[in-house]
């Protein structure tokens, strides 16, 4: 079976809205996301939201915001947020291809970097990213909610 690689589309959402319940048992209010989506969807140069399909199913998806650093070059990072594959779906290539992609992304952005965090505990995650090249980094991310 092929998995393809796209851009999450309007009709798609409830699909992947569902997979995100499933995978990181976090809930939002649908219909927010449904127009968060039409909100930031053609701002292409700086966020992108892919999905990975498989025979039309989506089985994995991620955020990919793109930013600049006003101090530290003229080259724009690449941040990930929530990467997930379906858990009947992994170890069959999906997270590899979906990484493809957002590399892809990243070189026809010119990202100098890609950032993203892992839980702590993801050991199985960590393992793979750094099959794909990735280096752990001693730094800690700190994230604060504010809501």
């Amino acid at each position: 079976m092929e998995v393809m690689i796209e851009d999450l589309q309007y009709e798609d959402i409830e699909e992947c809205y569902n997979l995100n319940k499933l995978i990181f048992n976090e809930e939002y209010g649908l219909e927010e996301v449904k127009d968060l989506y039409l909100k930031i969807h053609n701002n292409r140069d700086t966020y992108r939201f892919l999905v990975a399909k498989w025979d039309g199913k989506i089985v994995g998806y991620t955020s990919v915001i793109m930013a600049y650093n006003l101090f530290d070059g003229k080259k724009p990072f690449m941040t990930l947020w929530w990467v997930g594959t379906h858990p009947e779906y992994r170890h069959k290539g999906i997270a590899t291809k979906l990484f493809k992609r957002i590399e892809e992304i990243a070189i026809e952005n010119e990202c100098e970097l890609i950032y993203f965090t892992s839980e702590e505990n993801n050991y199985g995650a960590h393992e793979f990213y750094q099959k794909l090249g990735y280096n752990m980094h001693s730094d800690k991310a700190f994230v604060k909610m504010l809501i």
